[in-house]
């Protein structure tokens, strides 16, 4: 799990109340209408751009790209699994595979594939399907957050009109002015910290797991295929090397979970 993303979400929360605490208090930026309109809206058009099934996924991504996960990460340790099965087919055949248990579910299910006798091309295609699954989901739920990113402080500006009419319609009423003054600061307000502390950080968070996940998997597709042809360890790290030369990639793909 990225740290960072939980550290900068909390800080960035923290900051903002603190400094709204300071000298006034809290209850006093919550305003029912305002967050009517921005929240209300906001959702609304979200749904118009997506459908419910697409929203609902992109929000069960978020939480899949923030929670701890142990599988096996790092690419130095996938090539030294990989090695590890080569030695396994090399003396025991593709069979031998079936006891060995490898902590990386793309990893294992190609493995399970060459146990349960697939073609190797026919492992390859699966898993290379899979692979452009997992960008499309990840483009779509990038879509839905940029979507509520957009949405939210455009909703702000509506419901900042909207407490400026109300506010210049009842200026005879001076009891009605400080209400509509409200809705109209604090929907901006609400509208600029959805979008700028959550939705388009996580859109750009999405949208970096996939490439460093997307970036794992494709290692792992030669690795399954070097596995496949029976190369001799030495060959399979010549093959997989490439992937590990740009250090700051694998330096990327290991911290992301």
């Amino acid at each position: 799990m990225s740290f960072s993303t939980l550290i900068g979400l909390f800080a960035g929360l923290a900051i903002v109340l603190i400094a709204m605490s300071l000298g006034s208090s809290l209850s006093m930026f919550f305003n029912v209408p305002g967050l009517m309109i921005v929240f209300g809206g906001t959702i609304a058009a979200t749904m118009i751009r997506y459908s419910m099934a697409d929203s609902f996924k992109a929000f069960g991504m978020s939480f899949g790209v923030l929670k701890v996960n142990s599988e096996v990460k790092e690419l130095n340790e996938l090539v030294d699994i990989t090695e590890d099965l080569l030695r396994i087919v090399r003396s025991k055949g593709v069979l031998g595979m079936e006891s060995y248990e490898v902590n990386n579910t793309f990893f294992q299910s190609g493995v399970r594939m060459l146990v349960d006798g697939y073609s190797l091309d026919l492992v390859k295609q699966t898993l290379v399907e899979e692979n452009k699954l997992l960008i499309e989901k990840a483009e779509t739920s990038a879509g839905v957050y940029r979507s509520i990113g957009d949405a939210a402080p455009a909703f702000g500006m509506i419901g900042t009109l909207v407490g400026l009419i109300q506010m210049l319609s009842n200026l005879s009423d001076p009891a009605a002015i400080g209400p509509s003054m409200a809705v109209a600061m604090l929907t901006t307000l609400y509208g600029a910290m959805i979008a700028n502390l959550v939705a388009l950080p996580m859109a750009d968070k999405i949208e970096s797991w996939a490439q460093n996940e997307s970036y794992r998997q494709l290692l792992i597709i030669e690795a399954i295929d070097s596995i496949g042809q029976g190369h001799n360890p030495s060959v399979m790290r010549d093959l997989l090397a490439p992937y590990l030369q740009n250090t700051k990639k694998m330096k990327d793909v290991g911290q992301e979970s």
